[in-house]
């Protein structure tokens, strides 16, 4: 890991040194890496994983419906929506226990009740459309929508002479000139991203809830319970990380670059398969993520018929 705990100055670092070439050190800049390698290789990385992992991370997206309007812009990150569902809780007069009351369930296009639900472009859209919200949902006009990311987002690294400031526990204004990367201008663009602190005694992160790209304020789904308010951070923002996430990333970067500097068939042989372990590491953590005994049910727990005390 980088000595500034960043993700994006720790992948620079490995592409670079995967590389290990003076004329590349010299005419690639971390910004032009961020911006055109990067980048690229953080939405291939995410993708693989988001499809082929067997417990995903999962994220959630608030959307609040209105009468008779159909569709709804998502974040630009939503890949793959699993569920659209609402708990108890959410209307005010029952007790929040986190059950699920209401599940909308996509139907085929042609069904004749309509899809129900389905993505557009950058839309989720609904048919039919939703009406007599106060009756049919007990006034509670908020659904959670639960995806996997597909990692496009522009990440961004802000040093603590370019800070950015906690301005409540929850709400974190981003710097107008980030060091590293770039500031994504797209309504909800950093929604359920990791906003990461850096700088003090103790380093934070949490998940982003929403992203208002007018004042660049981003509203966290939990509080920071160190963290104090008021005070300027050095902070990073990017998708959700693991150390397999950041090597697969680094090696899938060096690769791309390999193809541009004409690196031998041996070299971009070791990068490759230095890079299906990195992907394989992160299916591995993934794949047990949620359960509780194990890759199935075969063995005899307390969970499985064939128990028996």
């Amino acid at each position: 890991m980088d000595s500034t705990r960043s993700l994006l100055m720790t992948v620079i670092e490995r592409i670079r040194g995967y590389l290990d070439d003076a004329d590349f050190d010299a005419k690639y800049t971390n910004q032009f890496l961020v911006q055109h390698v990067i980048m690229p290789s953080l939405v291939d990385v995410w993708s693989r994983c988001s499809l082929s992992a067997d417990n995903p991370v999962m994220l959630d997206y608030s959307l609040t419906f209105a009468e008779n309007q159909e569709c709804y812009v998502l974040p630009p990150c939503v890949g793959e929506i699993h569920e659209i569902v609402q708990y108890t809780g959410s209307d005010g007069r029952q007790v929040n226990t986190g059950l699920v009351t209401d599940d909308m369930r996509p139907e085929h296009p042609q069904s004749r009740t309509g899809p129900i639900w389905m993505i557009e472009g950058n839309m989720v859209c609904f048919r039919p459309f939703p009406q007599n919200l106060n009756v049919t949902s007990n006034g509670n006009n908020t659904w959670i929508v639960r995806y996997t990311t597909n990692g496009d987002m522009m990440p961004h690294y802000s040093s603590i002479s370019n800070a950015g400031t906690l301005q409540t526990s929850t709400t974190f204004l981003f710097s107008s000139t980030p060091d590293l990367g770039l500031i994504d201008y797209r309504p909800n663009a950093y929604a359920g991203q990791f906003l990461r602190i850096l700088s003090g005694s103790i380093h934070e992160e949490r998940v982003i809830a929403s992203y208002d790209p007018n004042t660049r304020i981003a509203t966290l789904m939990r509080p920071f319970t160190v963290t104090a308010n008021s005070t300027t951070y050095a902070y990073e923002v990017c998708p959700p990380q693991s150390q397999g996430m950041v090597e697969a990333i680094a090696i899938a970067a060096a690769l791309k670059l390999g193809a541009w500097r004409k690196i031998s068939q041996a070299h971009a042989q070791m990068l490759q398969i230095q890079y299906r372990s990195a992907i394989k590491t992160i299916g591995d953590n993934l794949a047990n993520l949620n359960l509780r005994t194990g890759k199935g049910y075969a063995k005899d727990t307390r969970d499985n018929p064939r128990w028996r005390p």
